[in-house]
């Protein structure tokens, strides 16, 4: 398994435990240490004990050695640890005093790595005042390493046991430590599938209850976001229906009126042609190019609405001065005025559309429902972050617009344009009352988007 797989929890598990076995082997290497240099200091101070208790217990025995004698000695010499003690009989045969190792031996690479092979002891022989009865004690280390074997296989089990409950108890706390993060991995799934409904419990771990309380804070806005953008749809496709219902009302109330005249001025002059009636014929013709005119006035009209055929015609900022002149011979009564700067009429074609709609839309509203008797419209352009963006304020000093109230379909659509176009939009109180539209429009047409 690759270490970039690992998961967060095995990660840290790994570290404690690493962490927790270098310390146990460390810990181990220092008792083996120290137990290997016990053991060859107990060892020799055996053997240095011993000898003196075999010159003290065998001083006033005789030779020849009787059998109660050398049961005496051996009686005596029972409690000697680590050593052999052995005397010579009368015949040369070494009979052995002490019962030698008790402990069953421990394993032949750890008597090796406690006491090497290479750790000779020496073998001490007594004489008996030159006569031939002799003594030799001998180490012996199996019975010491034993000793140290048993302590050292207790405490290896002791380390296991520590080492497995200190995992498990690192995997738990892991587990319970790393549910925050669990969570959040779920909401952002949820967050992905589309579903804002159920917001990340907060938990009590400090360092992750921002954190979640901030997930939680961008649901919401996302859920809300994800609403007004459904309200703003459904808002759209409502406007776009009620102008297709006025295009259509419009063709039926103005041009079939207008086409079914044409129809009846050309059945005329049909029966005037017939009759050869010359002042019939020419009454005919002009009431159909009369009709005629009529139809164009109105199809001018609809394509205005469509798509203004002032900008393909005179470009933006003439666009916007001619929407201005236009309301103020409307509305003598208010004061329109304008201050265009830095208006391009090279922008991309979507941002000039969307400028003269907006632009429209609220001397529209200004003109109809705000009561005011000043209205500015001023747009200007600025750098931010290295790209063109333009500004557009419309402004009056009529009665503004009430709190809580919602928008009307025009500025729904206006709403929807530009945040199609990666700007910003804004409604805030103008300067001398009333209400400014604000809008903010990347001239390349997509920041953001």
């Amino acid at each position: 398994m690759r270490l970039g797989r690992l998961s967060l929890k095995l990660r840290l598990l790994f570290i404690v435990v690493g962490i927790l076995g270098l310390g146990l082997a460390g810990a181990a290497a220092i008792i083996l240490h120290n137990a290997r240099a016990a053991t060859i200091e107990e060892i020799e101070a055996n053997l240095d004990f011993s000898q003196e208790l075999v010159r003290f217990l065998v001083a006033d025995v005789d030779r020849p050695l009787a059998p109660d004698a050398l049961a005496a000695l051996s009686a005596a010499f029972e409690d000697l640890r680590h050593v052999q003690v052995e005397i010579e009989s009368d015949t040369g045969e070494w009979l052995r005093l002490t019962s030698g190792a008790h402990a069953e031996p421990a394993p032949v690479w750890f008597q090796h790595l406690i006491v090497p092979p290479s750790q000779v002891f020496d073998t001490i022989r007594i004489t008996r005042g030159g006569s031939l009865g002799r003594i030799r004690i001998t180490a012996l280390t199996d019975d010491e390493v034993a000793e140290v074997w048993r302590d050292v296989y207790d405490l290896f089990w002791l380390a296991v046991w520590l080492m497995v409950s200190v995992s498990a108890l690192t995997w738990l706390g892991l587990w319970f430590g790393l549910k925050p993060l669990r969570d959040l991995h779920a909401g952002f799934a949820r967050l992905a599938a589309g579903d804002f409904s159920r917001p990340v419990g907060v938990p009590a771990v400090p360092e992750l209850a921002d954190t979640q309380s901030k997930f939680n804070h961008v649901v919401d806005a996302l859920r809300e976001s994800t609403r007004q953008r459904r309200l703003l749809t459904q808002k759209l496709v409502t406007m776009q229906e009620e102008e297709r219902r006025a295009i259509a009302r419009e063709l039926h109330d103005e041009m079939a009126p207008y086409l079914f005249g044409i129809r009846t001025d050309m059945q005329a002059l049909s029966w005037s042609l017939a009759r050869d009636d010359r002042d019939g014929v020419e009454a005919r013709i002009d009431s159909v190019q009369a009709h005629v005119d009529l139809i164009q006035q109105r199809v001018r009209r609809m394509l205005g609405r469509l798509r203004p055929a002032v900008l393909d015609d005179f470009g933006l900022r003439e666009s916007l001065m001619y929407l201005v002149e236009d309301w103020r011979e409307r509305c003598p009564q208010m004061a329109w005025r304008a201050r265009l700067r830095s208006v391009d009429d090279d922008l991309d074609d979507a941002v000039q559309v969307t400028v003269y709609r907006a632009v429209q839309e609220c001397l529209t509203n200004a003109a109809r429902h705000s009561g005011a008797t000043a209205v500015t419209v001023a747009v200007s352009s600025t750098v931010r972050d290295d790209v063109l963006w333009l500004e557009i304020e419309v402004a009056d000093d009529g009665v503004g617009m009430t709190e809580g109230a919602s928008l009307g379909l025009g500025l729904t659509g206006l709403h929807e344009r530009v945040a199609a176009l990666g700007g910003d939009f804004d409604l805030a109180r103008g300067g001398s009352g009333g209400l400014a539209v604000r809008l903010a429009i990347p001239a390349c047409g997509s920041v953001g988007v």
